[in-house]
């Protein structure tokens, strides 16, 4: 248990860990809070018949344990904690805040209509899920509404009990006339809750609309859902939603455009007086016999129509309670927007006891009145009562709620304008007294403003101010404040122009030529002027072929030119476009932007990484001399071979960070071999889709086509009919030449593996693509320029090899 959370109608909830490391919440439920035993057992007994449901619906919150102790003084229930209101699911326990649909009202004001639709969807469903088993909340309200991996969910469920237990728990304002404790009270409480997130308003304040209706960009959606809060707040029961179940289906017609559905009217006023005379006049009967020996007690209010709760009964003011038990008793009124009071009375046997009428005070609120300029007088008039005076800035304390008229004068001017107060805030208002006219400019436009020291707006803006001198001040990005003062004559607008001079660079190199970046966009080539620049820090990356690319810092001022200029370093490395050979002598060719091996990675190339990475070399089970292509490599040996080898020339100079050796792209193969459109934006989509060979249309291939499966070839394998290339397994690389690109071996020799996967990407565990054939490949679809060979990654063989692709420019 590591401290207290937040406390509730009978207990306390605590933020606890579990031995396996796990945040949960925990409420303790005291039997000092409840009357008697009988309501501590039923809170009980709620919760009994809660605890395994609640985990079968997601609109709960998962309850995961249930206790008591030995003593019977308290019982508990552990629970699934809320998110944090601000680290979401990352809880630190000591600025841990519940995340609740209250906390959420508190930082954004209101919701979206389709949010509100959503969450009343989830919730109606919870509620007519748990109204299914015979139970209700009692309790619905956004304190207790928290969300669990960002899903709302309804918590407190130490309210819930069974249907028809009219004991009176719940929250003013959420509560409906009749009390809590039925299916219809949840669904009034759940409308209430709806109608605080869409109007930004408090429950109080309804069916008030939010004041800013036209200008809500949801006002289409809003007015829809307003009417299913109209239903399901309605202070009759009989034209209220009769099911949590109904309500969703309302709820689910508005999201989906539909329209709601037509209510029957039925007398259900009519029938409840008739069913009430019968009920009286049978209850005549025994009403003498069940008074004997109780009291009765009538509770006035001023004003008048309050409700009185008392026991397990609420009724309305002047409230009469029959056969009530003798002794000290005690009653609660409540009315909306005024503040509760307890009432205490002592009940004797057959005596009727009328406590002084009750005088309920306003709930208070505050107003804080300012004007400008300073110094109005003012007064604050409910009715043509004078309530405050005096003059501004004022704060006004301890207001009762309501409207009210402020009046303010100054200069022989008169300012009128109604306030609300609203209970626990205060109200901001400020008057502008205005006799003169500033219109003030701004280039560019969007000038924060200052009058006087005071935020004015954004230029261009016109100002009412009082007559005489004002000190305006703008500022605009980076530029320095400029300042001004201006006159103000009534009747006669004095303008008020502010310019903000741009900058420029002027950009040059040695050699010249350059292209000039800001981030990926390019300017233009040295020497280049830009202007119209904001003042402040510029930097440009300028880049020339054979050279390193630089970058130029400097710092713009308003009205001036700054010079930039740099001088390049000659790169020695591989280049974009030129020939290249490495320090193991492999030479590479430029193919679109990459520099490819001109053949496969050799038996002495490989040997030099085995060496340097203490790694033996699989050796095939036929000869080899070091300038055949090294085989029985899978693709992890292959990616090793191009790190290492990158590495190494970067760490020896002769590569820059960020060039790099990879293996060839299978679009990049493509390109090589000569197949310039196959369509498709993956291996597998282009495989198979070109069916010429690297050497033409002809079949067998010419003599010198490549190295293949021949009749040199032995063990009665397969082989081209009438082929011969004078090799029974791997040949020397380029012993065939090499093609319009300068490249060898693209058909024959060996099976060459790509970077990519088959199925597009670079996941480790998707099939890998091997592509132009080999010694052993004697089928005609598989020497096709389109083939790829599909294999896993991790296989090796003695027609598997690999060439390597140089990336010359260093990344950015």
């Amino acid at each position: 248990m590591v401290r207290i959370i937040g406390r509730g109608a009978y207990g306390e909830i605590w933020l606890a860990k579990s031995e396996t490391g796990m945040w949960r919440a925990v409420k303790i439920v005291d039997r000092r809070t409840f009357e008697s035993e009988k309501a501590f057992q039923r809170e009980f007994e709620g919760m009994a018949a809660f605890e395994p449901f609640s985990r079968e619906d997601p609109g709960f919150v998962d309850i995961l344990q249930v206790g008591r102790d030995k003593e019977d003084h308290f019982f508990y229930y552990v629970m699934e904690l809320a998110d944090d209101h601000l680290g979401g699911e990352r809880i630190d326990p000591v600025r841990y805040v519940p995340k609740t649909l209250k906390s959420e009202l508190s930082r954004r004001s209101r919701l979206l209509a389709d949010e509100c639709i959503t969450i009343g969807m989830s919730l109606t469903s919870a509620l007519a899920a748990l109204h299914r088993q015979g139970l209700v909340h009692r309790d619905i309200k956004p304190a207790n509404i928290i969300f669990v991996a960002g899903v709302p969910k309804i918590a407190d469920i130490g309210l819930v009990a069974a249907h028809g237990q009219d004991s009176f728990v719940g929250t003013e304002g959420y509560v409906p006339p009749e009390g809590p404790g039925s299916v219809q009270a949840d669904v009034y409480s759940l409308g209430k809750v709806l109608y605080e997130l869409a109007m930004g308003k408090d429950r109080f304040d309804f069916p008030a609309v939010n004041t800013r209706l036209d200008d809500l960009p949801d006002k289409t959606c809003l007015l829809q859902l307003n009417d299913v809060l109209l239903r399901a707040c309605a202070g009759d029961a009989a034209d209220r939603y009769p099911t949590a179940t109904s309500m969703h289906e309302d709820l689910l017609r508005v999201r989906d455009g539909r329209p709601l559905r037509r209510v029957w009217a039925i007398p259900w006023k009519s029938v409840a007086a008739g069913l009430l005379i019968l009920a009286l006049a049978v209850g005549t009967v025994y009403w003498g016999l069940l008074r004997r020996g109780r009291g009765e007690v009538v509770i006035e209010t001023d004003p008048p129509g309050a409700m009185v709760i008392f026991s397990e009964s609420m009724r309305r003011s002047p409230a009469r309670f029959d056969r009530v038990k003798r002794g000290e008793q005690r009653a609660r009124v409540v009315l909306p927007g005024y503040e509760p009071v307890d009432v205490s009375f002592s009940i004797e046997p057959n005596a009727l006891v009328r406590p002084p009428r009750v005088k309920l005070l306003r709930n208070l609120g505050g107003a804080q009145i300012a004007s400008m300029p300073e110094g109005a007088t003012f007064e604050l008039r409910d009715g043509d009562a004078v309530v405050k005076s005096g003059r501004t800035p004022a704060t006004l304390p301890d207001l009762p709620t309501g409207q009210y008229l402020l009046v303010l004068k100054r200069d022989g001017r008169e300012e009128s304008q109604t306030i609300q107060v609203s209970r626990g805030e205060v109200t901001e208002t400020t008057v502008e007294f205005g006799t003169g006219q500033v219109k003030v400019t701004s280039q560019p436009p969007g000038a924060e403003i200052l009058l006087d020291g005071q935020p004015a707006g954004t230029a261009p803006l016109a100002l009412n101010v009082a007559e005489g001198p004002h000190e305006i001040v703008a500022s605009y990005k980076q530029w320095p404040a400029i300042q001004r003062t201006i006159v103000a004559h009534r009747g006669k607008p004095v303008e008020a122009p502010f310019e903000f001079i741009t900058g420029s660079v002027k950009i040059t190199s040695a050699p010249g030529g350059a292209s000039v970046f800001e981030g990926d966009r390019e300017l233009g080539l040295t020497p280049l002027p830009i202007r119209g620049l904001e003042p402040g820090e510029v930097s440009y990356e300028l880049r020339l072929a054979g050279y390193k690319p630089i970058t130029v810092t400097g710092t713009v001022k308003p009205g001036e030119q700054t010079f930039l200029a740099q001088r390049f370093v000659q790169r020695l490395g591989p280049q974009r476009g030129a020939p290249w050979e490495n320090s193991l002598g492999m030479k590479f060719v430029p193919v679109g932007d990459v520099l490819v091996g001109v053949w496969p990675v050799r038996v002495r190339d490989y040997d030099a990484f085995c060496s340097a990475r203490g790694r033996a070399r699989s050796i095939p089970d036929f000869p080899q001399d070091p300038t055949h292509p090294v085989v029985k490599v899978n693709w992890s040996d292959a990616a090793d071979f191009c790190e290492w080898l990158t590495r190494t020339e970067v760490d020896a100079g002769q590569l820059e960070e960020g060039q790099r050796y990879r293996l060839p792209m299978d679009l990049e193969w493509s390109t090589g071999v000569g197949l310039i459109d196959e369509g498709g934006d993956t291996p597998e989509k282009r495989d198979g889709k070109v069916s010429d060979f690297p050497w033409g249309k002809a079949w067998p291939p010419p003599e010198g086509a490549g190295n293949f499966a021949d009749a040199t070839r032995r063990g009665g394998k397969a082989t081209i009919t009438g082929f011969h290339d004078g090799y029974p397994q791997t040949s020397p690389v380029e012993a065939f030449g090499v093609n319009k690109l300068g490249l060898a071996d693209m058909s024959g020799n060996v099976w060459q593996w790509c970077q990519d996967s088959y199925k597009g990407g670079a996941h480790a565990r998707d099939w890998g693509v091997l592509r132009g054939g080999s010694w052993g490949t004697a089928g005609q679809d598989e020497l096709r320029s389109s083939y790829r060979n599909v294999v896993d990654r991790s296989e090796r063989d003695v027609i598997f090899g690999f060439r390597c692709v140089l990336v010359p420019e260093a990344a950015r």
